[in-house]
Formats: structure tokens, sequence, C-alpha cells
């Protein structure tokens, strides 16, 4: 599967609740290279959503 429930996306009404975690991964392919893209992990609060994947995540080269 390559999407996981809850999916944040057109289409899907899934609400979000307080202590659900998940990942928004958004991806691009470029011709003739691959795919790249990103991952984020939030976990739901009462506040709205929190960040848990660090302050500063960088980009990390997948060969």
């Amino acid at each position: 599967m390559i999407d996981e429930t809850p999916v944040i996306a057109e289409g899907f009404d899934e609400p979000l609740q307080e202590g659900m975690i998940f990942a928004l991964e958004p991806k691009k392919g470029i011709e003739n290279i691959g795919m790249v893209g990103i991952e984020n992990t939030f976990i739901v609060t009462a506040e709205g959503g929190e960040c848990i994947t660090g302050d500063n995540p960088g980009l990390i080269p997948v060969y």
C-alpha cells in the first residue's frame, strides 16, 4: 500500500483526531532521474499539529 490512513488529500474525509500521528510525504518525479521527496511527521494535539521530525530535518541524498 502506498498511502496509509489518514490520507490527507482531496476526496478523503477521515477527520484527524487528537493523538493521531501522520507523515506528510510530498513527492515529485524528475524525468530521467527518478523521484525526490521529503517527509515530516506530525502528532495531532488539542492545539493543532506538532512537527516531531525535528527542528532541522535537512536533506539526505539517497542513491
